[in-house]
């Protein structure tokens, strides 16, 4: 049976600020989607929550027209105007995940999932302060003794990409910003790049599918951290 392995919010009323609503919750979306346990249903691999004025729309929109394929549809009614003129990136990130736990409640009625666990996740989003935080890739260096990861800070407005060096204890060397993309979608960034490879025990290199960019890191450790050497070029 297929496993829920995705949450999108949807605004049927209106196409643009469908696109933007999207967008400025993906990031939340997205943390929610991560932290799934294995919720499994007969048919579907996501979950769509449309986003309506009322519960009433329900019976005005043409399911054949705007549901994803292999995703269920659940109702919630959510000011979406509201929540896209917030300035504040933190509230807007806690009334998101008001918005997606309820619908994922309203899932739970349909599949007779344990509702437990979906407030497991709830709290845990609380407890990692909203903060959405992920490896693109992660690879150990030749001799073991390193792991580097590239790294997502995914907020409401962007991905922040980050390089980051540990050690095998877990302790981090250092952590260098590469880039930012407007672009909240993960599922574009994650198909851009693809490349994380150690040409040497010090030095790495990560790089898109089509090597047209690329992020070359040279670093060494030397007896104090303040006097590590570490050279990031693009």
């Amino acid at each position: 049976m297929p496993i829920i392995r995705d949450i999108q919010l949807y605004v049927p009323k209106n196409k643009e600020q469908n696109w933007t609503f999207f967008h400025r919750t993906r990031c939340i979306t997205f943390l929610y989607s991560r932290l799934l346990p294995n919720l499994q249903s007969k048919d579907d691999k996501g979950i769509q929550i449309y986003c309506v004025d009322n519960l009433e729309q329900k019976e005005q929109i043409d399911m054949f027209s705007h549901i994803i394929f292999d995703y269920f549809p659940v109702f919630v009614e959510v000011d979406v105007e509201n929540i896209l003129s917030l300035t504040s990136d933190r509230e807007k990130k806690e009334r998101v995940l008001e918005i997606v736990h309820e619908g994922m409640k309203l899932a739970a009625n349909k599949f007779n999932w344990d509702k437990y666990s979906l407030e497991l996740v709830y709290e845990n989003i609380k407890k990692l302060d909203y903060e959405n935080v992920y490896p693109l890739l992660k690879k150990s260096s030749p001799n073991r003794k390193y792991i580097c990861s590239v790294l997502c800070h995914h907020e409401v407005a962007s991905i922040e990409v980050y390089m980051e060096v540990k050690k095998r204890n877990g302790e981090v060397i250092n952590k260098e910003k590469l880039f930012s993309v407007g672009n909240t979608d993960e599922q574009d960034l994650f198909s851009d790049f693809g490349n994380l490879e150690w040409k040497q025990d010090h030095k790495v290199e990560f790089a898109d599918n089509d090597y047209q960019h690329i992020y070359r890191l040279t670093f060494l450790e030397k007896d104090k951290p303040e006097n590590l050497i570490w050279k990031l070029s693009r």
